[in-house]
């Protein structure tokens, strides 16, 4: 199986460093190098290092590319400008949820996407489809490394291979600044809920940054992160997970995104979809679940206290801050109240729930005053 899944740029040096690795997004990547809970903590008390190089960028270039970003995109790309980063969703025609992922304006005529990893091709063909004329697309995917430092002293690491005030680039923001001795794109963006760096850079270079931020990060007791903790992170903190707790199937007003849809703009791909969902009203909602006797993984069935099936599991996790178990799932309306019992199944046993705010914990990035 391992001969068909790809690898990312520095897969040699964390089978070096003793990395677990498992099949995600079509890619074999490091799932945990101590333990996902050690990586955990890590992040959510000192600092941890991501490699992310997994994940897709696709570049659009071409004379009125942010416009065009903003027609496939919903969120409004035309009102940003440099340095800002957008988190968007890009819909279907039925108003289905193709992607999320960040769009970074360079100029007027130059947007950078960052798009998950399983929809790199997937995502490439559905925009190529409404590529407007004088536009080029870019699949840029394998000649980047990306790395994300993350966690409260994240920027007290990063600001020692920089004279730039990392201050100066503020949450969903980015810039291009000297760095590392190499001129590289750093945005103040993550998935884990708490403070830190996203930085882009060509594969080639990929290996001695790594090394600089390990030898560096000693002094704050960093530790190299695998996906199991990035998963239980963003959990914690209830952002969703494509594939898992968002698809095609699902549309940005069920999973409480909505906050992402700009119906203001005067046209974007899926708009005439989301009007119609509008005028018939939501069926269903995303909610969150404590749960008891165990965790319910995705794919269980959410049932009523009556027993009746009114929804599904999406992702379940144990969370290492609140010593608690929680699941995030759809249930259909009326249902989805604070304090609902629930019950959640798989067929062969039953956890018993109760309907939280989400997120479970609250996020500790750093938002301007």
């Amino acid at each position: 199986m391992e001969k068909n899944l790809k690898k990312i740029p520095l897969f040699n040096i964390h089978e070096k460093l003793g990395a677990r690795f498992e099949e995600f997004a079509g890619f074999l990547m490091p799932i945990y190098y101590t333990s996902i809970k050690d990586e955990h903590l890590a992040v959510r008390e000192r600092v941890g290092i991501f490699d992310v190089s997994h994940m897709g960028e696709i570049r659009i270039k071409g004379r009125k590319a942010k416009k065009f970003a903003d027609y496939i995109l919903t969120n409004n790309i035309e009102k940003t400008d440099y340095k800002d980063v957008k988190y968007t969703v890009m819909l279907n025609e039925k108003g289905g949820i193709v992607d999320d992922l960040f769009s970074y304006t360079i100029n007027d005529d130059e947007i950078l996407l960052v798009v998950n990893a399983s929809n790199i091709e997937k995502d490439y063909n559905h925009i190529k489809k409404y590529l407007w004329d004088e536009i080029n697309l870019i699949n840029e995917s394998d000649d980047i490394v990306e790395f994300a430092i993350q966690g409260p002293k994240a920027q007290e690491l990063i600001q020692n291979f920089t004279i730039f005030d990392l201050n100066e680039i503020k949450y969903f923001k980015f810039d291009y600044i000297d760095i590392f001795k190499e001129n590289l794109l750093i945005s103040r963006t993550g998935y884990t809920g708490e403070d830190g760096f996203e930085i882009y850079m060509n594969k080639d270079i990929g290996e001695k940054i790594f090394y600089e931020i390990l030898n560096k990060g000693k002094y704050f007791d960093i530790r190299i992160c695998g996906l199991g903790a990035r998963d239980s992170l963003r959990f914690e903190v209830c952002y969703w997970l494509y594939g898992n707790d968002i698809d095609e199937s699902i549309n940005p007003f069920e999973s409480g995104q909505k906050f992402l849809v700009d119906m203001n703009k005067e046209n974007f791909l899926g708009k005439d979809a989301l009007k119609k969902i509008i005028e018939e009203g939501i069926k269903r909602k995303f909610v969150g679940i404590q749960t008891e006797g165990g965790i319910a993984r995705h794919g269980f069935k959410i049932l009523s206290k009556e027993k009746e099936e009114i929804g599904f599991v999406t992702s379940g996790n144990y969370s290492f801050i609140l010593n608690k178990s929680f699941a995030l799932g759809y249930v259909n309306l009326p249902y989805g109240n604070i304090g609902e019992d629930l019950i959640l199944t798989d067929g062969k046993r039953e956890i018993s729930g109760k309907i939280v705010k989400k997120p479970f914990l609250k996020p500790k990035v750093r938002k301007e005053e």
